[in-house]
């Protein structure tokens, strides 16, 4: 059951209904990705390596073009809240892109030890989308 469960949100989840083209889309989910994965001042290989799978899944970039975001996000974390209330608007009408998304950040937060940072990031967004 747990596996059909799993299969049902990953395919609700996909991003088809949504502009995947649209850059401001893009910047925005990558802010708020990038906003968890520096939570704790740290960027391991394997948060990387997620953030680069969500876009390359779910968006169609390319590795060059995953690049150029993670480069452009480094630059734009300040703007969180900012890129947070657009990518509420954005999605608020998709329930499972937002579950989805949760369920990025949570991989991502639990890719390694536990940090309190990242995971006050984790509920922050949380709160922000689910409120």
């Amino acid at each position: 059951m747990s596996n059909k469960l799993t299969a049902w949100f990953d395919e609700v989840g996909h991003l088809d209904h949504l502009d995947r083209e649209d850059k401001i889309l893009q910047r925005a989910f990558a802010v708020v990705i990038y906003h968890v994965i520096k939570g704790d001042d740290i960027e391991t290989d394997k948060e990387k390596a997620k953030f680069s799978s969500f876009f390359k899944n779910d968006f169609d970039l390319d590795d060059k073009q995953i690049d150029q975001l993670h480069e452009d996000v480094s630059k734009f974390d300040s703007d969180f809240d900012t890129y947070l209330a657009v990518l509420k608007e954005k999605i608020s009408a998709y329930p499972e892109v937002e579950v989805k998304l949760m369920k990025t950040l949570n991989s991502i937060v639990t890719s390694q030890k536990f940090n309190v940072d990242e995971y006050g990031a984790f509920e922050d967004i949380k709160q922000a989308l689910f409120k």
